[in-house]
């Protein structure tokens, strides 16, 4: 008897959202045709290709990355690799670090911290390194 029922309460619901969609939704392909004939075409120019090829590319200098924030950074979530995407690398380095483990089991972001601290007057040969070892 409960599945005569619900069967019976589905099949009334397939019929109600039919008839209901069936009843709200028209076309009219002449107000559609007007409306694209009222359009005023574009058009696009490419000013940067390698953006559009890597969306998540992150253009950096050094002059706008602070070496400090880098360490802190590293310091907190180093394993994750969030210090180097902060200095320009892509985020496929975060995809590296979790695949090794945090880092091959945190020496690398341990490095890194090292490196940041002597170096922290010029960091520029580490902002936009996309290599798994940044001193390296």
């Amino acid at each position: 008897m409960k599945k005569i029922l619900l069967l019976v309460l589905v099949c009334t619901m397939g019929c109600a959202y039919t008839s209901k969609a069936s009843s709200i939704y028209q076309v009219n392909d002449a107000q559609i045709e007007a409306t694209l004939n009222q359009a005023t075409p574009t058009t696009i120019q490419i000013t940067d290709a390698a953006a559009m090829v890597n969306p998540l590319a992150v253009q950096a200098s050094s002059s706008d990355k602070n070496a400090w924030i880098a360490v802190i950074l590293d310091f907190v979530v180093g394993g994750l690799a969030i210090h180097r995407v902060y200095l320009g690398g892509t985020p496929m380095l975060i995809v590296y670090y979790l695949i090794t483990c945090g880092g091959i089991f945190g020496i690398v972001p341990l490095v890194d911290f090292v490196v940041l601290i002597i170096n922290n007057e010029d960091i520029s040969k580490y902002v936009g390194s996309n290599k798994f070892f940044m001193w390296g």
